[in-house]
């Protein structure tokens, strides 16, 4: 598969597929809509064995975390972390970290009632109004499926969305708490 025709096609297969997830990430109505649609997409549109979330355990997780327990989908595949590991994890800021040796310290990013065979891992971090405030996570148990140097551009863009949608649904949370747009 050393033609560039075939690199070309399969890029464009893979931005295609994360489109479609960007579509439905886009489209949730709800904090827990969104993380289904992204967990879901990412398992259906790439085959991914194992898909979950890390939430940065400080009061601003808050609403996402009552989001995710009140989802059936969603409330055992989620883990709280400290801010120092996933930042520790993610040494470069919001930019998405592949890796396939030394898995430790990622091991503690696993929800507590699930442990994967994971021997590679993406760890996709997402922000609320900028700051860091959690990360998806892809695991596989090929140790090929991640690697440190692979590029991470279109998990970036993706991840980027889901920010987006987060900052957007939590502004929504937030004024119908308020008593709606008008604060009565």
């Amino acid at each position: 598969m050393s033609n560039p025709q075939d690199f070309k096609r399969i890029n464009e297969l893979i931005a295609r597929r994360f489109g479609n997830i960007e579509q439905r990430v886009a489209a949730a109505e709800t904090i827990a809509g969104l993380f289904e649609a992204l967990l879901d997409g990412i398992e259906a549109e790439f085959s991914v064995p194992f898909v979950w979330l890390s939430l940065i355990d400080d009061e601003r997780t808050a609403p996402l975390r009552e989001a995710l327990v009140s989802s059936e989908a969603l409330k055992h595949r989620f883990s709280v972390v400290p801010r120092d590991l996933l930042e520790g994890l993610l040494s470069d800021g919001l930019r998405p970290v592949l890796a396939n040796q030394n898995l430790q310290l990622f091991y503690r990013l696993f929800p507590p009632s699930r442990k994967y065979f994971v021997r590679s891992i993406a760890v996709a971090p997402f922000a609320l109004d900028g700051r860091l405030i959690g990360a998806w996570n892809n695991g596989d148990a090929d140790v090929h499926r991640y690697e440190a140097d692979m590029n991470t551009d279109l998990l970036a863009h993706l991840a980027a969305q889901v920010s987006s949608g987060l900052d957007r649904l939590v502004a929504q949370q937030n004024t119908a708490a308020d008593g709606g747009p008008s604060g009565g």
